[in-house]
């Protein structure tokens, strides 16, 4: 089994946090996505990590897939499930996961649009300013619900994937926009990406 992967990607974070939190740890195989190069293409038409191809040579592809394959081939009880097994439950878990997912998108977006562009070229069109407000909405709005992804000793269980995605959204914004002064305060986000770091998943696979 290989994961195809980079550093930095925090679809590649959510992907790894999964599978660590699943007991299946992996030493990722780093690739360029920017380079064409051959393995990632083989796998994946795309070309986009994170890539995972299974130990009979199927690839999965996307992030969130590769979730719901550990979900199926990894339940619970044995290993924890994270959605949970309340329908209700799981419509929460999902729901601010997708707000996560809809800014960490947003956030990608704009890298890869200033690789081709100077960035006071994209920032302040139309689109550039819409991403950036789905930044900062998605980020305020997990702030506003953070206490339903934490608890009481929230390292010391494992997280859902909602926490999961909020906060590899909150740690990439870091990486990549802790400079700029539009990026919202979200103090509970950062203690709740501070209290993960305990966690082997999360202190593994911090983007640099």
């Amino acid at each position: 089994m290989q994961l195809l992967a980079n550093t930095t990607s925090p679809f590649v974070r959510i992907a790894r946090i999964a599978m660590i939190e699943k007991g299946l740890e992996l030493e990722p195989i780093l690739v360029d996505p920017w380079a064409d190069d051959v393995r990632l293409r083989e796998a994946n038409a795309a070309t986009r990590v994170p890539t995972l191809v299974l130990d009979n040579g199927i690839p999965l592809t996307e992030s969130l897939l590769i979730v719901q394959w550990l979900e199926a081939t990894r339940p619970a009880p044995q290993w924890p499930s994270l959605l949970g097994a309340d329908p209700q439950r799981i419509a929460g878990v999902l729901s601010r996961a997708g707000i996560a997912l809809g800014a960490i998108e947003a956030s990608v977006h704009t890298i890869i649009t200033r690789k081709v562009t100077a960035p006071v070229l994209f920032d302040e069109t139309p689109v550039g300013l819409r991403r950036r407000r789905t930044m900062v909405e998605g980020m305020q709005r997990l702030e506003a619900v953070a206490a339903e992804m934490s608890g009481a000793n929230v390292a010391q269980k494992a997280p859902g994937l909602d926490a999961i995605c909020a906060v590899v959204l909150f740690d990439y914004q870091q990486f990549r926009y802790g400079d700029q002064p539009w990026l919202p305060a979200t103090p509970a986000l950062k203690a709740l990406s501070q209290a993960l770091r305990e966690r082997a998943s999360f202190a593994q696979t911090l983007p640099r």
